[in-house]
């Protein structure tokens, strides 16, 4: 049977905690959840290369192995993950997790406070 998502009405404000729990624990835990296995392409010459970004940090200049041309962020990208790669960069990662738990716990809130208002009436 599949499950009722927090969201939908009525649901037992224990199964709402629980799974607000769940997906807190993967926004601060932020390590557990990041992808560090990408492919950075080549804008010049289009060559494809699997990578493994470091969990520390950004890459500001990357050599491709197809042209040797030397890849540099795009204006406003943090870094050539963010540019060129198929996954964003560790940090940014990080930072998109991190929203996404401020967003949970803010929406969790204002579920429990929709609960107990509707047990007050």
């Amino acid at each position: 049977m599949a499950q009722t998502p927090a969201w939908f009405p009525g649901k037992a404000e224990a199964a709402i905690d629980d799974e607000a729990d769940t997906l807190e624990v993967l926004a601060l835990q932020a390590g557990r959840s990041l992808v560090l296995e990408t492919s950075i392409t080549c804008p010049a010459c289009g060559f494809r290369r699997e990578e493994t970004m470091p969990e520390t940090g950004e890459l500001h200049f990357y050599t491709c192995s197809g042209c040797g041309k030397v890849l540099k962020p795009i204006y406003g990208d943090c870094c050539v993950y963010c540019s060129y790669a198929t996954v964003v960069c560790p940090n940014e990662q990080r930072r998109e997790l991190e929203e996404a738990g401020q967003s949970i716990r803010r929406h969790v809130g204002e579920l429990r406070e929709t609960l107990k208002r509707e047990r007050e009436e």
